[in-house]
Order: C-alpha cells, then structure tokens, then sequence
C-alpha cells in the first residue's frame, strides 16, 4: 500500500491534469479497470463509469470546453488501508472574477502506483 505522501502526490497529479487539463495525466491517475461515480446535490448522478478509458472520455470533452480558469483545491486527507478520502474545494476564475464554484467529498480506493482504483465525487453543488 502506498504511503500518505504518495496518495496526497496521487491527489495533486488528479487535480493538476483536470486544471490544465491533460489528458494522459488524468490517464495516469487511474488503473485501467477503475470506476468512477459522480453525484451532485439535487441533481442525478453519473455513473459508475467502468474502465479508465470511459472515466477520461468522460472528464476530457468537459475539460476542454471550459473557458474559465479552475484550481481544483483538494485538503482533510483521511487514509485507512486502501481507502483514501479528501476534500475539494472548485476555485473558478472567470472574467476577471474569482468564486467558489462547489465543494465536494472524495471517497477512493487506491490500488499500487499509486493509482485510483475506484473514485467517488459527492459535489455540493454543480461545477
């Protein structure tokens, strides 16, 4: 199992390639057999996506069609084993104006890498 600097690095690498966004970043963030489910307060969830090629086809149309500029902030790491949870703050910048856009929970299931076997977002609000 990997250690705690590791997973917050696995975390960092995740938030980077949605910023930027980069695609075989994001590639990299997961095994190939990985799932990811969103949900979002008040609306329907998505997924579970099956495959990290599903999840990236998913995320990258998304990524590439923002026009505003996101820091995903992620903090309150919690590891038990495979289990690894964290916050998310959505920072968004958009014409000259800066807000938060949504916070959310991560709950993950880190496989050796690190990589994330399974990923599930809870969003407060939209993104």
């Amino acid at each position: 199992m990997p250690d705690f600097g590791a997973i917050v690095s696995l975390f960092a690498r995740y938030a980077a390639a949605n910023d930027w966004p980069d695609q075989e970043q994001l590639e990299s963030c997961f095994t190939e057999d990985a799932t990811f489910t969103l949900h979002i307060a008040g609306a329907d969830s998505i997924g579970p996506l099956e495959g990290r090629e599903a999840i990236v086809g998913f995320f990258m149309p998304i990524l590439n069609g923002q026009t505003d500029t996101r820091k995903h902030v992620i903090s309150n790491y919690s590891v038990e084993g495979d289990r690894a949870n964290a916050y998310l703050s959505l920072i968004v910048t958009d014409n000259g104006e800066t807000v938060l856009k949504s916070a959310g929970l991560y709950e993950t299931e880190i496989a050796d890498g690190p990589r994330f076997r399974s990923m599930t977002l809870s969003l407060d609000s939209g993104f």
